[in-house]
């Protein structure tokens, strides 16, 4: 038994000098344990964005029966209400905000209830892409049931037609491939940076090339060129294996391209940035990983943001992810360049704040 005890010692020696075991035997199934825990347990609580616009009026105000159908959507507590003017091209107007549903209440909705038989206009993001639109379509569906039976019983008065905002019909895994896109990116940049800087810090590789002709700029340019092309090559094999198993309907454009150069710059500076705070590879692997894992699940990357609990969407608004997954989906899956564009300008501002940050703090001459 003291053999065995002492081969014990020395097993649990060797594991707690391995700050990368440590994060992944303890820390992650704790991250993992609260994210989840978080989205699962207010799941029920969550509410959802519609946009509405309110064409129905009688000398020039939205008459009884289209309030009291605005009225009763609101009250049912799962929706955040929008209201959209009446002057306004909703198509435009869904291609410059960026949303993903909204409900046309047309000119007529009175009369048309009152004689029988009415029509309401649900233009979304398809339910087989974002799960979001099928919860927002039964919350409707059953506000109308209510509005069916308080006016005639049974019979079905209102109904609604959806429509699809998408240039083309997608699935679910069209809505999933970008945060695959967008989780290859940070795992090539800033897993990539951390583990340049803190090995050749290790090794005295930077020390060395400290008194080469090399500049620090020069070397850190050299990195970013790297992952930028690592991104490039993993995200053409990501497409081709989409669309050759999936058929997924990816659309690559000009967005698609600055989104991919600048969300790899922007975690490479946050690469450099945790590797100049950690002095081993084993707990730089500890605290990329730290990073990186709250952000996957946290930044819409595999769900909609609208199934969190508001926090966890007001925690998700500052993480660079979260736009770089938005944008890659407007971009590639939905063909909203507007928003694409909105999105890309995040990222590049987060892409220079980060990458001067990060070549500023790394110390090219070592301790």
């Amino acid at each position: 038994m003291r053999r065995v005890f002492a081969e014990f010692k020395g097993f649990f020696r060797m594991w707690t000098r391995n700050k990368g075991t440590i994060f992944f035997t303890l820390a992650f199934p704790v991250i993992f344990m609260l994210v989840f825990g978080a989205i699962c347990s207010q799941m029920g609580t969550a509410k959802f964005d519609l946009y509405v616009q309110n064409l129905d009026s009688a000398n020039g105000m939205p008459t009884q029966l289209s309030e009291g159908f605005i009225d009763l959507l609101n009250k049912t507590g799962a929706l955040n209400m929008f209201e959209v003017g009446r002057d306004v091209n909703v198509t435009n107007y869904i291609k410059e905000k960026g949303i993903t549903r909204l409900l046309v209440i047309p000119e007529g909705f009175q009369n048309q209830t009152l004689a029988g038989n009415s029509t309401v206009i649900l233009k979304m993001i398809p339910a087989a892409t974002d799960p979001s639109s099928a919860t927002v379509a039964g919350i409707l569906s059953s506000v109308i049931k209510g509005f069916n039976s308080y006016l005639a019983g049974t019979r079905d008065i209102i109904k609604v037609q959806e429509e699809s905002i998408a240039s083309k019909p997608f699935k679910y895994i069209d809505f999933f491939m970008p945060g695959i896109i967008s989780m290859s990116v940070v795992i090539v940049s800033m897993f990539g940076a951390v583990t340049f800087n803190t090995k050749y810090k290790e090794l005295g590789i930077l020390k060395r090339l400290a008194v080469t002709p090399l500049s620090k700029i020069e070397w850190i340019l050299g990195v970013v060129v790297h992952h930028v092309f690592l991104s490039f090559l993993s995200t053409a094999v990501i497409l081709l294996v989409a669309v050759a198993a999936f058929n997924v309907k990816a659309i690559p454009d000009i967005y698609s391209v600055i989104l991919i150069t600048s969300g790899t710059v922007a975690f490479t500076g946050m690469g450099m940035l945790i590797a100049n705070f950690v002095k081993e590879a084993e707990a730089a692997d500890a605290a990329v990983n730290a990073v990186f894992f709250p952000q996957m699940f946290l930044s819409g990357t595999f769900f909609p943001l609208e199934i969190m609990p508001a926090f966890l969407q007001s925690i998700a608004k500052v993480l660079p992810l979260t736009y770089l997954s938005n944008g890659l989906r407007d971009a590639l899956i939905y063909g909203n360049p507007t928003s694409a564009l909105n999105n890309s300008l995040i990222i590049l501002a987060t892409a220079t704040f980060f990458i001067i940050a990060g070549s500023v703090l790394t110390k090219w001459r070592g301790e």
